[in-house]
């Protein structure tokens, strides 16, 4: 397949000639607030990268507001819900609109995404990544909870070791020495790193956390694949007396499975998650879970991006904390 060139963007022509592309943009357009040896050099270096502005979107930004593209795999999930809200709060302070696509969490998806927002000239984008193989972005990226490789601006997630830490501290602490982990598939990094991060967690604890008790779930975390992992950790010869599930909907399934089983929660099994749902104190029973503030995450990404397309990112790797929710799945009484 034939990769395009990356097309010369305000970003890097302003990155060139060393101003703010604020500057570059008015220097451009011959602003008498620009001295003359700025606007010499930023048009020294639009001719040498080859930077042409784009007539067409810069007629509609004089009509209306810059736009910001976020992409994520399923807008239907509520993590990545309050995650564009959150950013939109802070790209709409600032004078920018933002653009919505949804992946499905197929690679093919999310390249024509792209491929659109790029084509709608959008300033910038926030992505959740389901390539993280892929080349560096044509456009600035901030990347989100799905990570590549310290590729485009910056990155930002949840600190998921420090989650699994915590949670499997909390399960050594109640005596349980054999622990199952039910996760996301390894195509996403959020995948990855918890796994990794229970994994390193175990043996720091003397858990046994090995392959036989390691079940992944499908493609969309859902929760009849956690179910099926469930299922099959709890036919072991010698099964799991807790379980990590390291999403909130791979937990309802673990719940169900055990329930099916004639299980009891956390009586015959303890439970706990990584993701803590907005109805976490209400099933039954009560979920202990990692809380985490994906508001918070959605403007910090946003910010990072605004940052970036000023020029400067003081932090260009970025993770945020998160707290051990404890209920009634893990067998304490809160």
């Amino acid at each position: 397949m034939t990769v395009e060139p990356r097309r010369p963007t305000l970003v890097d022509v302003a990155r060139l000639a060393q101003v703010a592309p604020s500057t570059a943009s008015r220097a451009l357009k011959e602003s008498p607030r620009i001295s003359e040896a700025t606007r010499v050099r930023v048009h020294a270096a639009a001719r040498g990268l080859g930077y042409q502005p784009n007539r067409v979107a810069q007629s509609l930004r004089a009509k209306s507001a810059p736009f910001v593209g976020i992409v994520v795999p399923d807008i239907g999930i509520t993590f990545y819900s309050r995650f564009v809200k959150g950013a939109q709060e802070v790209l709409e302070a600032a004078g920018y609109q933002a653009l919505v696509m949804n992946t499905e969490r197929e690679a093919g998806h999310e390249e024509a995404a792209l491929r659109t927002l790029e084509g709608h000239q959008v300033t910038g984008v926030l992505l959740a990544t389901s390539r993280p193989t892929s080349g560096e972005p044509r456009i600035p990226t901030v990347y989100f909870d799905s990570l590549a490789d310290g590729r485009g601006v910056a990155q930002i997630a949840l600190a998921n070791d420090q989650g699994m830490e915590l949670l499997v501290g909390h399960l050594a602490g109640h005596g349980h020495r054999r622990v199952g982990y039910i996760g996301g598939p390894p195509t996403f990094t959020s995948g990855q790193e918890r796994l990794a991060g229970f994994r390193a967690a175990a043996e720091r604890h003397a858990v046994r956390g090995d392959a036989a008790y390691v079940e992944i779930a499908d493609s969309s975390w859902s929760p009849e694949s956690a179910a099926g992992a469930m299922t099959r950790l709890l036919a072991l010869a010698e099964p799991p007396t807790a379980v990590v599930a390291s999403g909130d909907t791979l937990a309802m399934g673990a719940i169900a499975a055990c329930r099916a089983a004639g299980r009891r929660v956390p009586d015959d099994l303890a439970l706990v998650a990584f993701d803590d749902p907005v109805f976490g104190a209400l099933v039954d029973p009560p979920l202990t879970a990692l809380r985490r503030s994906d508001h918070e995450l959605g403007r910090k990404a946003a910010q990072l991006l605004l940052d970036g397309l000023g020029g400067e990112v003081a932090t260009p790797s970025v993770r945020l904390p998160v707290e051990l929710v404890v209920r009634r799945s893990c067998g304490c009484t809160p």
